[in-house]
């Protein structure tokens, strides 16, 4: 997949039992990150968005991204660090909002991971 050259940092939540309570794990996978500002007309105010999409190239390993995950431009340490601390901390981050897993190219050579959010 052309230009799949970024860190991505996806962080998800997995319960662990003996805490009885969601700890927060991290992967870090390449792909491309687009950022785009869409701006809107609504009862005479201006509304700004800002919207991620980013495409994780498939290969032997497919990750498991689903909606409510967390993902974050770059390597980085998350160790101990809540999701409020993580936003404050990573402006260039953002919540899953959609995912959509394209495997129906037949060379394989453009079967990604569509993820989008904001």
């Amino acid at each position: 997949m052309l230009d799949a050259n970024q860190t991505i940092t996806h962080v998800y939540s997995v319960y662990d039992k003996n805490l009885r309570a969601n700890v927060h794990k991290s992967e870090v996978l390449t792909g491309s990150w687009f950022r785009q500002t869409q701006v809107s007309i609504e009862n005479k105010e201006v509304i700004n968005a800002d919207l991620v999409q980013v495409r994780i190239p498939i290969g032997d390993d497919v990750p498991k991204i689903k909606v409510t995950d967390y993902m974050i431009l770059g390597d980085v340490d998350i160790t101990g660090m809540t999701l409020s601390a993580m936003k404050k901390a990573y402006p260039e981050s953002f919540e899953v909002r959609s995912v959509t897993y394209n495997t129906h190219s037949l060379t394989g050579y453009s079967n990604h991971i569509r993820v989008s959010g904001s």
